[in-house]
């Protein structure tokens, strides 16, 4: 299991501030699920670190605003997930929070169609940075771009495919309707790391490197073959 490789094997039970029962390991509180309980905001940007040290090696920056899965946390530090690593960061720049609360129904807020008719209004407008979110500029990774659409049509989702993944409810491939996240894998075989917008009729809208916003087959050999999942949020 990951969590012992970083956080040791000394086991007690302890609640965070936030109120929730969670495993301590090694002085980390740890979910005892497979899924995340609570995700970490960042409010200023952090350095995301290989441990539980301002010495520690640097991995990455992460923006404001951020959402990042939680996997564990004490007073000081917290192991998140963020582009497919595991790593540190600091308390102080976080607010953890609870997930798995209640989402928006469905039903409620914009319709599919409203989703991805925002969407295409930003055909050929976009540019994609990865781990970039430029409302301004309209620069753009598939996540940010994803979430900026949701944004405009008045729903709050998280930044970052991983996180979008487990937010909403899972649809299966037949029951797709338009405006449903689709998810792939793109990179590292079977981990979720890239997202677009199910169109309907077998087309999806997605922000992709060298490209920018473009409309994709769904059924292609290619999305076939890399698609993990739909959500509907």
């Amino acid at each position: 299991m990951r969590l012992k490789k970083h956080l040791g094997k000394s086991a007690a039970v302890i609640t965070l501030s936030l109120g929730l029962a969670l495993s301590a390991i090694g002085g980390f509180a740890s979910s005892a699920s497979a899924s995340p309980v609570a995700t970490a905001t960042v409010n200023k940007g952090v350095n995301f670190r290989s441990g539980q040290s301002t010495s520690a090696s640097i991995i990455g920056f992460v923006k404001a605003g951020t959402v990042l899965p939680v996997e564990a946390a004490n007073n000081y530090w917290v192991l998140v997930d963020y582009n497919g690593r595991t790593g540190y960061v600091s308390r102080s720049y976080v607010t953890v929070q609870e997930s798995g609360k209640p989402q928006p129904n469905p039903s409620s807020g914009a319709s599919g169609s409203a989703i991805v008719n925002t969407a295409k209004s930003y055909l050929g407008k976009v540019r994609y940075v990865f781990g970039e979110r430029d409302q301004k500029r309209l620069v753009f990774d598939c996540s940010s771009f994803t979430q900026y659409v949701f944004q405009l049509n008045g729903k709050s989702i998280p930044w970052g495919s991983k996180a979008q993944a487990r937010i909403g409810s899972y649809v299966s491939r037949s029951q797709l309707k338009a405006g449903d996240l689709v998810f792939f894998s793109v990179s590292k075989p079977g981990q979720i790391n890239h997202v677009g917008i199910y169109m309907g009729n077998g087309r999806f809208i997605n922000n992709l490197p060298g490209e920018g916003v473009v409309v994709s087959d769904f059924n292609s050999s290619y999305w076939k073959s890399h698609y993990i999942r739909g959500q509907r949020v």
